[in-house]
């Protein structure tokens, strides 16, 4: 027998019924003081997952009282202890990696062959069947202006294989607020949820540099982790001769448990200035950066967090428009365990942009694991209002 979405709603959620314990966490820099974004905190008892945004602030909401592991990437990993957060405002501070600490690793093996190898065994390993659950959280821009936000609570269940990946989509929760003209929806909706996770759980983003001729283009080196001693990196760099919008990659993983840890790519702005100045395509790109942090625990391996932003400049009507997207994903919570569901509850559409808003509680602050800064808040209450007026001219036209 079928079950309804409401068995959904509490599959994960038992948070939103429960006592939970919540406090700020801010995390600064050992040695700047400043804060820290995009550090991925993971509850070590509840797998509760969060991610500090630009102001390094995290709200965390546990279920039960838990210590908590912060990680990032240009610092040294740690694990706060639950009684030392004791505070409403608890401030944390990083100590940063100094990358002269680096060395590089010599192999009997060319670095690509190893990644190969990497992508082949992370794939092997990912945890599939597996029910995620997603804060999804998207701003768009036009001109450096904000223009349009959306986000919401979504479930994906994945199920398949590593060589064939079947995720559905049952969005709890979501707001869609702005407005998108003609010059910016049909160009830019690059984040389809459909397939969004399957690139993912399949290093899609990495067959650029996976293909053999890539080693003409790229130059592959393999070096020390300095937070990790278990852990390597492998970086790959365009040659400075290589024609194209071409991306810097690095790949963090376990040295002894063959798994990826983190995947990014971002494009230089040279090489994005030296792009721009020699096309002249309708569409030039100005900023593109990508990156997915994964977890290993016990039997699971998963997908903690992710962000894509992409940048580019486009001629519309005869005028040169900036247009800017940018996406972030948290895995607030996962389950092993599956569960039935309506073909009607499945969410088919390509991103969550014309989804009409649905929400029942404050979910962008309790149980996102990504809070807006004050900032953020601002532009969106902004575009709420601006929303609301053009309803109104709309029921009630000028005459």
């Amino acid at each position: 027998m079928i079950k309804k979405l409401t068995f959904l709603l509490c599959f994960f959620t038992s948070i939103v019924f429960s006592q939970s314990l919540e406090f700020t966490i801010i995390v600064k820099d050992f040695d700047t003081d400043l804060p820290v974004d995009e550090v991925t905190i993971t509850a070590i008892r509840t797998r509760q997952g969060y991610l500090t945004n630009k102001d390094g602030v995290a709200l965390i909401s546990l279920t039960r009282s838990s210590d908590l592991e912060l990680v990032h990437s240009s610092y040294k990993k740690i694990v706060v202890k639950f009684s030392t957060l004791n505070k409403k405002e608890n401030i944390v501070y990083l100590e940063p990696i100094t990358q002269e600490l680096e060395e590089y690793i010599i192999t009997k093996d060319h670095p690509q062959v190893i990644l190969k190898r990497l992508v082949e065994n992370s794939k092997s390993k990912i945890t599939i069947p597996i029910s995620l659950k997603v804060y999804l959280h998207e701003f768009y821009k036009r001109d450096n202006k904000v223009v349009f936000f959306n986000d919401g609570l979504i479930n994906f269940q994945i199920l398949g294989n590593e060589k064939n990946i079947k995720t559905d989509i049952l969005v709890e929760q979501n707001r869609a607020i702005g407005i998108l003209d003609a010059e910016v929806d049909t160009n830019i909706l690059g984040y389809d949820l459909n397939n969004i996770i399957e690139n993912y759980y399949q290093f899609k983003y990495l067959d650029e540099i996976l293909d053999s001729r890539a080693k003409k283009t790229y130059d592959f080196s393999i070096r020390t982790y300095p937070p990790n001693e278990d852990y390597l990196v492998i970086k790959v760099v365009p040659f400075q001769e290589a024609k194209g919008i071409l991306s810097n990659f690095y790949i963090i993983y376990d040295s002894n448990k063959k798994l990826i840890i983190e995947v990014g790519s971002f494009v230089t702005s040279d090489r994005l200035q030296t792009y721009k100045e020699s096309m002249f395509a309708s569409r030039k790109v100005y900023k593109l950066e990508f990156k997915n942090t994964f977890r290993q625990e016990g039997n699971y391996y998963y997908l903690a967090n992710s962000k894509e932003v992409i940048g580019f400049e486009k001629y519309y009507k005869k005028k040169s428009r900036r247009i800017e997207v940018k996406n972030h994903m948290v895995i607030t919570d996962f389950n092993k365990k599956t569960f039935e569901y309506g073909d009607k509850n499945i969410f088919k559409g390509k991103s969550l942009i014309n989804k009409q808003t649905s929400f029942f509680t404050d979910y962008w602050d309790v149980e996102s694991g990504f809070v807006s800064t004050p900032e953020e808040k601002a532009i969106i209450e902004q575009l709420s209002k601006g929303i609301g007026d053009v309803q109104n001219e709309e029921e009630n036209p000028k005459e």
